[in-house]
């Protein structure tokens, strides 16, 4: 897959879907608007009692999730995902504010495909996000 810059930001020549799944509105927010600058295809739920109807007639390339929420956990979203006949071969991505040792465990626990830490700036997370997909996801 090949990036290209233009002044300093990361443009990508396909846009992989993402599902961008978290209970801040205003995280939802940036990001998505972080990630559709950088040329993804995003696509939120700010519950997860609405994920399905997002899911419908649209199929992510990645899930992208947070990982306190209240009502049911990123990690146990992972599980649940991993687990369905229609999301098993979907990545899922967990997206936290929890520092990147700790997220990393939580991935391995719940089978997720990699983890992102928002502590380390969502200014980063299209060019970290892009890192991951490339290397380690497709």
């Amino acid at each position: 897959m090949a990036l290209w810059y233009l002044d300093g930001n990361v443009s990508r020549e396909s846009s992989e879907k993402i599902l961008l799944i978290d209970d801040s509105e205003l995280s939802l927010e940036i990001c998505a608007e972080m990630l559709e600058g950088a040329g993804f295809d995003v696509r939120t739920s700010a519950t997860v009692d609405n994920f399905d109807e997002v899911l419908e007639g649209w199929r992510p390339d990645v899930i992208l999730t947070d990982v306190n929420m209240p009502g049911i956990s990123g990690v146990d979203l992972c599980r649940k995902l991993k687990s369905r006949y229609d999301t098993a071969h979907v990545p899922v991505v967990l997206l936290s504010a929890l520092d990147a040792k700790k997220l990393e465990v939580l991935a391995r626990e719940c089978e997720a495909d990699g983890f992102l830490s928002k502590a380390d700036g969502l200014d980063k997370l299209p060019d970290e996000l892009s890192a991951l997909i490339d290397s380690t996801l497709f």
